[in-house]
């Protein structure tokens, strides 16, 4: 009987082949949707576009996903948010100018890495205004969150000074760094940093 329930317990747990076959279904939309945003543009792709890359039907593609900018949002969940946070997180522990050099220096590198999908979802979000799960606010609210520890030093309204502060050199930076490393801000990786950790360091006020 043991013996028995075990395996039954482990035939529930383990995915179902249709599921399987769902879940790489999708897993294939996502990525050839993402390669097509990636090298034609997000505008000019196009639903056929996607289904004809792997070989699947409009119908299949709205079984898994409502649009294309639903793909754009599942990916900036799965790949940009967890990294974005832990390191304001690991900003939110910093108390050395040393220390933040070198988050600045990593943050650029967050940017370059991220180059192709941080492009494309800038690219959605203008072209689809009504969705506002990545509106730039949104996230800036989701990044301040990150820093209690900074945050708690305030309370009332010099807290609200405090996040706006936050918010406005995380917009700062992130529309720096993306025209940075698109090559349209053509200074030095040494200077930027020089200017980028004043502006912080006395933002912050407790960075020294």
């Amino acid at each position: 009987m043991g013996g028995e329930s075990r395996t039954a317990s482990r035939d529930r747990q383990r995915p179902s082949i249709r599921a399987r076959q769902k879940e790489q279904t999708r897993r294939l939309l996502a990525d050839a949707a993402l390669a097509l945003f990636a090298d034609k543009g997000y505008v000019a792709t196009t639903i056929d576009d996607i289904t004809s890359a792997v070989g699947a039907s409009r119908a299949t593609f709205y079984l898994h996903y409502d649009g294309k900018i639903r793909i754009v949002a599942e990916a900036y969940e799965s790949v940009i948010m967890p990294e974005t946070a832990a390191y304001y997180h690991r900003l939110d522990a910093i108390r050395g100018a040393t220390e933040l050099r070198a988050w600045l220096d990593d943050a650029l590198g967050f940017f370059e890495r991220h180059r192709l999908l941080l492009r494309v979802a800038e690219e959605a979000v203008s072209a689809e205004p009504g969705f506002d799960q990545l509106a730039p606010a949104r996230l800036l609210d989701r990044c301040a969150e990150c820093m209690p520890r900074h945050l708690d030093r305030w309370q009332g309204a010099d807290r609200e000074s405090a996040r706006l502060r936050i918010e406005l050199l995380i917009l700062q930076l992130s529309s720096f760094a993306r025209l940075w490393v698109e090559g349209h801000w053509p200074v030095s990786r040494e200077l930027a940093l020089d200017v980028l950790h004043d502006l912080w360091s006395h933002a912050l006020r407790d960075v020294r």
